[in-house]
């Protein structure tokens, strides 16, 4: 049986995931319900309940978001084969695990993982425990719960 590849490019997941873990880094304790679609400038606009998130790509490989709270973070790749997020609150450093997804090292040193799931997106363990899934949605980015 052969796998469905996402027809979402690697570069916007990438950006999905920065946006969720940066609404999962400004409101850590709360539930985490992010809807994100591509935007006319190559990026993505997200949405949740504190606020829309958005982002564009930089010259240096990765993209600009700005955040509900109106913070900003720049990513670039690193030499892990993961990006590096810079954020008012300090650096997002990520690398791929053996599960398919990727390892993030948030600034407070806390870590959460990624892994794909069964429904063709990926599945976030916080520090806490608590997983946060996400899917692909009709708009072609993805609702994360």
């Amino acid at each position: 049986m052969e796998r469905r590849r996402s027809s979402i490019s690697p570069r916007l997941r990438w950006l999905r995931v920065v946006a969720v873990l940066g609404l999962l880094v400004l409101a850590f304790t709360s539930d985490a319900q992010v809807s994100c679609h591509p935007n006319i400038f190559g990026g993505e606009d997200c949405t949740s309940p504190e606020a829309p998130s958005s982002s564009r790509p930089n010259i240096f490989g990765g993209y600009d978001t700005t955040f509900p709270d109106g913070s900003r973070s720049s990513s670039h790749p690193n030499i892990f084969g993961g990006e590096d997020t810079t954020t008012p609150n300090g650096t997002i450093e990520s690398k791929p695990n053996v599960f398919g997804g990727k390892d993030y090292r948030l600034p407070s040193g806390e870590r959460i993982e990624s892994r794909p799931n069964i429904f063709g997106g990926q599945d976030f363990t916080q520090p806490d425990g608590h997983v946060v899934g996400c899917r692909p949605n009709i708009f072609g980015g993805e609702d994360c719960r």
